[in-house]
């Protein structure tokens, strides 16, 4: 049963911002499988979270009115299938198919593996221990473990929040981490960690 529940793979533990993470030969699975084990209120409710913010509607925002002036006015046709457009709008935009789960939706938007990087390795990795141990896997840093990025500095978010952009504003790191922040409650942060995250990390 726990096994079957972990299927869907662990992959959003803090969804920020930014740019596909792309690592040759790995495996993006979608926020779809993010779903599975990380709806739950215990886990601070990540998927949900996500979803009602504007990352998840990246991709069809660029169909439109707006999107389709600013697009006329850059010389694209259709935002949802130009280069310049889909890089920051599409998770894993550019990865061969060969390297996305069989069930991965490109139409979701900013997902999670946007800024947390390709989650095969961490979907592996959480079913093979659900098998080795008894009882409720323990919180680990999943990000030590070389499975994916737990918390993306500001050079993620900058890969699309920058003057490229045609849309750009200003961009605060804490202030836009605040915004879509989804902690898990286990891991039990002061109430102003965001704060106090170090200085070359708040910077810009």
């Amino acid at each position: 049963m726990r096994t079957s529940r972990l299927v869907g793979g662990a992959l959003c533990a803090l969804m920020l911002v930014g740019v596909s993470q792309v690592v040759a030969g790995e495996v993006y699975e979608g926020a779809e499988k993010c779903k599975t084990c990380h709806s739950a209120a215990a886990k601070g409710e990540p998927y949900k979270v996500w979803a009602k913010q504007k990352h998840r509607q990246a991709y069809a925002s660029l169909a439109s009115d707006e999107a389709k002036k600013i697009g006329k006015e850059k010389g694209i046709d259709d935002p949802q299938k130009s280069e310049k457009c889909l890089k920051c709008h599409e998770t894993a935009f550019g990865v061969p198919a060969a390297e996305k789960g069989k069930k991965f939706d490109e139409t979701l938007g900013v997902q999670c593996e946007t800024c947390h990087g390709a989650g095969g390795k961490h979907v592996a990795a959480r079913l093979k221990e659900e098998d080795e141990e008894e009882g409720e896997p323990k919180l680990k840093d999943i990000s030590a473990k070389g499975e994916i990025t737990h918390l993306p500095g500001p050079d993620v978010c900058e890969k699309c929040h920058n003057k490229e952009s045609p849309t750009y504003k200003p961009f605060d790191y804490v202030k836009f981490v605040k915004e879509i922040a989804h902690i898990d409650p286990r891991r039990k942060h002061a109430a102003d960690w965001i704060d106090k995250l170090p200085e070359e990390v708040k910077k810009k």
